[in-house]
Order: C-alpha cells, then sequence, then structure tokens
C-alpha cells in the first residue's frame, strides 16, 4: 500500500489481504472445492456481501485479483509524461513506465509471505497458474496501448512493445530480488539499478566497446 493512503484506503488494503490469505492457505491444504465462500468470511470476520465487494470468486480471492485496485491515476500520470502530438519515444519512456510498475507493485504490497502462500496454492491447483498468465498477457497488451497512446506511435510500432516487454524483464527479476530474505532495498531502488545496467550494456552494444 502506498504511503500516505487514508484511513479507509488502508482498512480496505487489509481486508483485502486477509481475505486472499485465507483463501490460498485453504487452497493449499484443501484444493478450490474443498471449501466455500462462507467459510473464508468466517475466518476473515466478514459477511459474503463483503467478499463480493472486494473479489468476484474464490479464484479471484487466491490470486489477489480484487475489484478495489484502480490504478487509472498512476496510469493517467504515466501517459502525461508522453507528448502524442510529436510522435517517437521519449528519452523517459522506460524511466516512467518503470516508475508505474513500481508503483502498482507497491499499490498490492506484495510481500515474500504473500508470494509464498501463492505458489503453495498453484502448487495444489495448477490451473490458477494459467490464468495468472492469462492476466499477465493481458495486462502487456493494455501496457503496449498505454506506450503507443503515450508516445503517439502507429498501431503495430514494435518500440511500444519492446519497451513493454524490456521493462517487464526487468521488473520480474527485481521483483525476485525484492522478495528475498536478506533484501533491505526498495523495489525503486532496485529498479533503478537493473535500468542503469541496461543501459549501460546497450551502449556498450551500439558503440562495440566495453565499458
Amino acid at each position: 500500500m502506498v504511503d500516505g493512503a487514508t484511513p479507509a484506503a488502508k482498512r480496505r488494503v487489509h481486508t483485502a489481504h486477509r481475505l486472499t490469505a485465507a483463501a490460498r492457505r485453504r487452497t493449499a491444504e484443501d484444493g478450490l472445492s474443498g471449501f466455500t465462500v462462507d467459510e473464508i468470511c468466517d475466518e476473515a470476520g466478514i459477511s459474503r456481501r463483503t467478499f463480493f465487494n472486494y473479489f468476484a470468486s474464490k479464484e479471484d480471492a487466491v490470486l489477489g485479483f480484487t475489484t478495489l485496485w484502480d490504478q487509472h491515476e498512476i496510469e493517467q500520470r504515466f501517459t502525461a509524461g508522453g507528448e502524442p502530438d510529436r510522435p517517437g519515444v521519449s528519452a523517459n519512456l522506460l524511466d516512467d513506465y518503470a516508475g508505474m510498475l513500481v508503483e502498482r507493485w507497491t499499490e498490492v504490497g506484495l510481500t515474500p509471505e504473500q508470494v509464498a502462500d501463492l505458489v503453495a496454492a498453484m502448487d495444489r491447483e495448477p490451473r490458477l497458474l494459467s490464468r495468472l498468465f492469462e492476466s499477465i498477457r493481458a495486462r502487456e497488451r493494455a501496457d503496449v496501448e498505454l506506450v503507443r497512446g503515450r508516445e503517439g506511435l502507429r498501431e503495430g510500432d514494435l518500440r511500444a512493445q519492446v519497451a513493454v516487454q524490456l521493462v517487464g524483464a526487468l521488473g520480474g527479476a527485481c521483483m525476485g530480488r525484492f522478495l528475498e530474505p536478506d533484501n533491505a532495498d526498495p523495489l525503486h531502488t532496485i529498479m533503478q539499478r537493473r535500468l542503469a545496467a541496461a543501459r549501460e550494456v546497450f551502449a556498450a552494444a551500439l558503440t562495440g566497446g566495453t565499458q
């Protein structure tokens, strides 16, 4: 959860996390068919109606796909950094896109414990993995369109896809490092280090020399 959030927003995030933790634990123990939504609600101390204000199904609760994550403002800040009237790739595109990814992940509030619980649930229910990959692919396609619109690029311009795929790959490595038990660095710092290293690699390739 981002710093500076209102108490009400923090309570909503806390409730969503409690429901997800309960759903993941029960899935790891009994499988998706081994418990009901009502049992999750009893464990989390909320009503069935409240559950469906947060999640559309048990599967969504396990994966953390809550309807409450509104990332419109985060995406607006990203798109505002471009100049669509001057088509091309802006110098700050990769930094801005990386920053948007970090904001999204911070909003969700991932921790090593949450990731471990999700892995345990998917080990019991492998079909959840394909659902997760589908969501990742859909998010990537949507982000390509965000980049294309921000930069004023034509449909099918590979630069939009490459920007998303490149930063996304770096982001996966960053998240892996962030979740390691010995890590003490914020996610933003880890991401900036990898972006700087990527720039050095590309610069060396372009000049044909070593750095």
